[in-house]
């Protein structure tokens, strides 16, 4: 089976690993994003996707315009009989429509539930009980077609975005292969369900998303944290950005604190929420290393909460 891998990050370059050991399949070509300038120095950099496949002695085709003639017509040479799509971008029809046996994705949520581009955080946010994967046949539609099987896994209220998409990342290496033998052996699918009341979306996360609203509830800040773990989410003090790590909460309501104070107990800070506290073992100030709870309470931030 001949076929084109499209993928980007660290997920997806496990994904392209995994591949690499299933007989049944011939990867002809792998397309990412071309490499672009970041740091300091503006220093360009490839996609794990690129490194992997490189690695692996695989041709790569960089594309940042997906409805160009020239990349139509180095996909339509391939002649390919599957593409495989994962953490990518979304595919015009010209091109999802090219292999004789269609075009399918690996999404990192139980399809119906978080579609769009952050089902992982989405699923931390809501302080889900279980996630996982599905792969699909892609249409015209975001993450709608026809399933081609699913993985679950349970997830409790502290694991954080880091663990679990590492977890994710190893159970894809099942999924493929179960995903490859089910399209080779023409085993059937199943429609993905489309009613709406069934769909829950996971956007984009934005810049605003990190901010933390001591207003909220304690869960809530606490499933935020976690999951936007891969980057902090954030308070401030002083003018200075905190990010929390290692945190849990409590619902233990003290009438006479302000949303936001905070104090230290059993080497913990407490901060102040909406119905009780958020509980965090490590804390980071903006420009600084990650240091204890005990630690900052004795910094040179002198002030009493959080902004």
């Amino acid at each position: 089976m001949k076929v084109v891998f499209f993928g980007n990050p660290e997920f997806a370059s496990s994904s392209l690993t995994y591949l690499n050991n299933i007989n049944d399949i011939r990867i002809e070509l792998v397309v990412t994003n071309p490499d672009k300038k970041s740091g300091r120095g503006l220093k360009k950099t490839m996609t794990p996707v690129k490194e992997k496949a490189l690695s692996l002695s695989y041709k790569i085709l960089e594309c940042d315009n997906l409805k160009s003639d020239d990349f139509y017509q180095s996909l339509l040479k391939v002649n390919a009989d599957l593409f495989i799509v994962v953490a990518y971008r979304f595919l015009p029809k010209k091109i999802f429509t090219l292999p004789k046996i269609g075009t399918i994705n690996l999404h990192a949520s139980l399809l119906p539930k978080y579609k769009g581009a952050s089902p992982i955080q989405y699923a931390l946010i809501n302080g889900d009980s279980k996630t996982g994967l599905t792969t699909f046949y892609i249409n015209e539609f975001i993450d709608c077609g026809k399933i081609i099987t699913q993985e679950e896994v349970v997830i409790d209220d502290r694991i954080d975005f880091i663990s679990l998409y590492k977890k994710l990342s190893i159970l894809s290496e099942k999924i493929l292969y179960d995903t490859i033998k089910i399209i080779k052996n023409n085993l059937p699918v199943k429609q993905i369900l489309n009613e709406l009341d069934k769909e829950i979306f996971a956007p984009k996360i934005s810049k605003k998303d990190f901010i933390i609203n001591w207003d909220d509830k304690s869960s809530n800040i606490h499933n935020k944290i976690r999951a936007l773990s891969y980057s902090g989410a954030y308070s401030s003090i002083k003018g200075k950005r905190v990010k929390f790590f290692d945190t849990y909460y409590n619902c233990k309501k003290t009438n006479n604190e302000k949303n936001g104070s905070f104090f230290l107990k059993d080497n913990l800070l407490h901060v102040r929420c909406s119905d009780g506290h958020l509980i965090s073992k490590f804390i980071q100030v903006q420009g600084a290393k990650k240091i204890k709870a005990n630690d900052f309470l004795n910094s040179n931030l002198k002030s009493n909460y959080f902004e």
